[in-house]
């Protein structure tokens, strides 16, 4: 909910928009795409009054294109189809132009200097090409104003480089993008001014180049955030998990790693090296081929996600909305989506359910109007606190985090750390987290295994490196 929200945009400017989960980012931006109403107030694009909430496609007629964080993609179709949804090339008669879908297709890639396939199918491809498939959709609508909603969030340093350079161009012709992204760093180097919302209001409006970032997570939390130093184990505590020579169809070569107890692993790399198809290998998403599983000490077969949650492994996947959640369902029910075994006797135990789902919300913080409240309609932050409170219950001994703070403010980015350091202080918990952050990486995690090619290339002491290490040995290229 916004409360008499004032926000103006200037041409050829990058204007960030911040605050935490829930503080009417969403809200603003569905009502410039035309997804929302108005309740009260104005919109004025060149000066006139304008009304773009009948819907998106008057939105992007007014010259208004939002790419949001979650993909508005058709999986089973091509990227060349995708791009050419809204007004298929014909010739006489019904039949589809091909020929000239391709080439529109591939004129408007080249707008984002990124190799995609235009034939391949997009459920095949990866979540950066995604993203940067998104972007082409966009600008082949021709836009005045686009707003981005977390565009960098699966994107590697790379591409991020990339994608800065076409802001950069897009802003020299002239054309204004609303900038939403938690990371404030990134923020800080292409941005010009930065509105703060919070509960629903306007807190300030300031030019980037004199604003200080801790001044901007003051005005969107409210409060100072305080600096937590963790101790570090020292890695002398016995594994608890361990895969040994693992092959599949992503690594081609013997894949070995050993996961100490009350430890964080973390695991990083660029996109493609490997990191996703590593989680989905041990919670047997994808099958082994070669190799074993270790889980205290004992050997174990994961061939399916089944197999991996009654060994006491859990899983919090990259992309929470198709992979982690059951959006049309309610907090409870996903909170006990891994404990139906233990609630369902002959009929499911709907007082235990509700009764356990309310000690949850209550233990991790989950912002919501009660456990009936469809999760689809949960911020960012909360969806992610959902998933992970899921596998808490679960009492699972091996928890892994892919990208689990994509997206999230700053606020609920701590809340998330506090659940993971919660976590492992029980006895012989232990947990990987995978993350393109390098930050993160270094805020959180004990020890860290750095990937490239589906192998590790390094393997390194948290005290003891720092961010350019980190980011050399991913670039390295194994002959």
């Amino acid at each position: 909910m916004l409360k008499n929200v004032n926000f103006d945009l200037r041409k050829g400017e990058i204007h960030a928009l911040l605050g935490e989960n829930g503080a009417g980012k969403s809200t603003l931006i569905k009502i410039l795409s035309g997804a929302y109403k108005l309740d009260s107030g104005t919109i004025r694009l060149k000066g006139k009054e304008i009304n773009p909430s009948y819907g998106p496609k008057a939105a992007e007629d007014l010259g208004i294109v939002t790419i949001y964080q979650n993909f508005h993609l058709v999986p089973h179709l091509s990227v060349a189809e995708n791009l050419a949804i809204r007004g298929f090339t014909t010739e006489r008669g019904m039949l589809v132009n091909w020929s000239a879908v391709y080439h529109h297709a591939q004129a408007a890639l080249d707008k984002i200097h990124f190799p995609i396939d235009p034939r391949a199918k997009v459920k095949d491809l990866s979540v950066a090409k995604k993203q940067m498939l998104e972007i082409a959709i966009a600008l082949s609508k021709s836009p005045e104003i686009i707003i981005m909603d977390e565009p960098t969030a699966a994107l590697s340093k790379r591409e991020i480089d990339v994608l800065f350079e076409m802001i950069a161009e897009l802003k020299t012709q002239g054309i204004s993008i609303i900038y939403v992204s938690h990371k404030l760093e990134e923020i800080k180097q292409i941005g010009d001014r930065v509105t703060i919302l919070r509960d629903g209001t306007h807190i300030a409006t300031l030019n980037l180049r004199d604003a200080e970032l801790r001044e901007i997570v003051r005005l969107m939390i409210g409060r100072e955030m305080p600096i937590e130093l963790r101790d570090r184990s020292a890695r002398q505590s016995e594994i608890v998990f361990a895969l040994e020579d693992v092959t599949n169809q992503h690594f081609a070569r013997p894949f070995n790693l050993g996961l100490r107890a009350n430890e964080i692993l973390g695991i990083t790399g660029l996109v493609g090296a490997g990191k996703t198809e590593l989680a989905r290998a041990i919670f047997g998403v994808d099958k082994m081929v070669t190799g074993k599983m270790y889980l205290q000490g004992k050997k174990i077969k994961v061939r399916s996600p089944r197999h991996a949650v009654r060994s006491g492994i859990g899983y919090l996947p990259e992309d929470r909305d198709s992979e982690g959640l059951c959006l049309n369902m309610g907090v409870r029910e996903n909170l006990t989506l891994a404990l139906l075994a233990k609630l369902h006797r002959v009929f499911l135990d709907r007082a235990s359910e509700t009764r356990l789902a309310k000690e949850t919300i209550k233990s991790v913080k989950i912002r919501t109007s009660g456990v009936s409240q469809q999760v689809k309609y949960l911020s960012g932050g909360n969806k992610q606190k959902v998933i992970f409170a899921k596998w808490l219950e679960a009492n699972c001994q091996v928890l892994i985090l892919d990208e689990p703070t994509m997206g999230i403010d700053v606020g609920a980015r701590k809340e998330i750390y506090d659940l993971v350091r919660r976590f492992i202080k029980k006895p012989q918990k232990a947990v990987i987290l995978i993350s393109s952050d390098i930050q993160e990486i270094l805020e959180i995690a004990d020890w860290i295994l750095v990937l490239s090619d589906h192998r590790v290339v390094a393997e390194l002491n948290a005290r003891e490196t720092n961010k350019q290490e980190i980011v050399e040995y991913s670039m390295r290229l194994i002959r």
